[in-house]
C-alpha cells in the first residue's frame, strides 16, 4: 500500500473520531437519561481512542492529521443546536447519533473501497472503527421510540 493510501485512511479515521467527540460534546448537556448519558460517554471514549490511534500512526509517518475545517465544525454545531432545539427527547438524540455514525461509516467505507490493497495496520484500525460505529448504532437503536 502506498504512503498516501495509509495517510488518507488514517486521516479519515481521525476525522471520524473528532467529529464523534464534537457531536457528543454538543449533545451531553441536553441528555436527561442517565443510561443514555453513560452510553454517550462510552462512545466519546471510543471516539477519542480511535482519533488518538490515528494521530499516533500519522505522527509515526511524519505527518499530522488534518483537522476538520471550521465550516464543518460550525455546521455540526448548528445542526446539533437546530435539531435539538424543540426536541430533546432521548429517542430523538439517539436518532441524531445514529445519523452521525452512518455518516462516519459512509465516509470511511468510501476511503476503504478506494484503496483495496493488502491488509495494513491502517486498514485494521479502519475495520475496528467501522465495527465500533456499527455497535454504536446497535446500542442507539434501543433508545428509538
Amino acid at each position: 500500500m502506498e504512503f498516501s493510501n495509509d495517510y488518507a485512511l488514517l486521516n479519515e479515521i481521525y476525522l471520524t473520531g473528532v467529529m464523534g467527540v464534537e457531536s457528543i460534546r454538543g449533545l451531553l448537556p441536553k441528555v436527561k437519561s442517565p443510561r443514555f448519558r453513560t452510553d454517550l460517554q462510552r462512545q466519546n471514549e471510543q471516539y477519542q481512542s480511535v482519533a488518538q490511534e490515528a494521530d499516533t500512526a500519522l505522527n509515526q509517518m511524519g505527518k499530522c492529521p488534518e483537522e476538520p475545517c471550521p465550516s464543518q465544525l460550525a455546521m455540526l454545531k448548528l445542526g446539533l443546536y437546530a435539531n435539538s432545539l424543540c426536541n430533546r427527547e432521548t429517542s430523538h438524540l439517539a436518532e441524531m447519533m445514529i445519523q452521525g455514525s452512518n455518516m462516519g461509516i459512509l465516509a470511511l467505507t468510501k476511503v476503504l473501497n478506494t484503496y483495496q490493497e493488502e491488509d495494513t495496520p491502517a486498514r485494521a484500525l479502519a475495520s475496528r472503527t467501522l465495527a465500533m460505529e456499527e455497535e454504536n448504532i446497535r446500542r442507539m437503536k434501543a433508545y428509538l421510540q
